[in-house]
């Protein structure tokens, strides 16, 4: 006799969850996307520094110029895409930091 009554339900499907729990799914998710974002950011502002660098040593040049142009559109474009890109506060905080 294994102690068990027929009425009993299995543990095993009864899991408690906490709110915590989905909010470390919903982190992760978010860091990946973020970390991607980030990522490209920091690219494009190296490029953006590298390019500016080599239109002032030929400012002359068209070519460079339209490069300029064009990093500092993709900067803006993922600056209003993702506006916490370039917040004070760290978004990681203001969202699962310590309620203030």
């Amino acid at each position: 006799m294994s102690g068990r009554q027929g009425g009993e339900k299995e543990d095993k499907d009864l899991t408690l969850t906490w709110f915590y729990d989905f909010l470390s799914e919903d982190y992760s998710r978010f860091r990946q996307e973020a970390a991607r974002v980030e990522r490209e950011y920091e690219e494009l502002r190296r490029l953006l520094a590298a390019a500016q660098q080599e239109l002032t040593a030929a400012p002359a040049d068209p070519e460079r110029r339209v490069r300029v142009t064009y990093l500092q559109k993709r900067l803006t474009d993922l600056e209003k895409k993702y506006p916490w890109l370039t917040r004070d506060i760290i978004l990681e905080y203001a969202l699962w930091g310590v309620p203030h």
